[in-house]
């Protein structure tokens, strides 16, 4: 009886003992494992730094397309259709196309307090209603693009498919079913000095 609890208590002596060790051991084991990670990082920084670049073509492309944008630079819009290998409607047109989930206010507001005017701690983002009254979509294929008709006189055309917009004037092949640029570009384009 006694040899039973003898070897009991010390079961249970070592039970207690792996039990406690083993939150030690845990918090050990992360606090090496979080060491090495900042090791290995700090290694690779030294030796694989990042690349300093006095010049950023992706840089330069955004701007010159937000340029485009903001001007309404001349340019050609071509609409198609799913399934489709030929546009179905092109015009001359300003700009880029723009999204129809493109909007000039937030779409998002955060509320603080209930309908009751009752604040609470943190903040909740819901949808919030753009000037003309509805919500946009927080994603669609609509598109709108100003079109310019052969009198000069602009009008928006809207569309649910692809669009295909060049700064030049251009025109569809319907034999090699591809676009072809007829005309000079219409936007400065900027690249790095070769």
């Amino acid at each position: 009886m006694n040899k039973i609890i003898g070897l009991s208590a010390a079961a249970l002596i070592t039970a207690g003992a792996l039990a406690g060790c083993s939150g030690i051991g845990t918090q050990d084991a992360n606090q090496a494992e979080s060491a090495a990670q900042r090791a290995d990082a700090s290694s690779l920084e030294q030796s694989q730094p990042l690349p300093h670049f006095n010049y950023s073509q992706i840089r330069a492309t955004i701007i010159d397309a937000e340029t485009i944008e903001a001007n309404g630079t001349q340019t050609t819009s071509f609409f198609f259709q799913m399934g489709s290998r030929d546009p179905v409607f092109s015009c001359p047109s300003l700009g880029e196309p723009v999204s129809n989930t493109a909007s000039l206010s937030n779409p998002y507001q955060a509320v603080t307090a209930d309908a009751q005017g009752n604040g609470f701690t943190g903040a909740a983002v819901i949808g919030q209603m753009d000037p003309n009254g509805i919500y946009a979509p927080s994603s669609s294929s609509g598109t709108y693009v100003i079109c310019v008709a052969a009198n000069g006189s602009k009008y928006m055309q809207y569309w649910e498919g692809d669009v295909m917009t060049v700064t030049a004037g251009a025109v569809w092949d319907a034999t090699a079913h591809t676009l072809k640029v007829i005309g000079a570009p219409t936007a400065a384009i900027h690249t790095a000095a070769k």
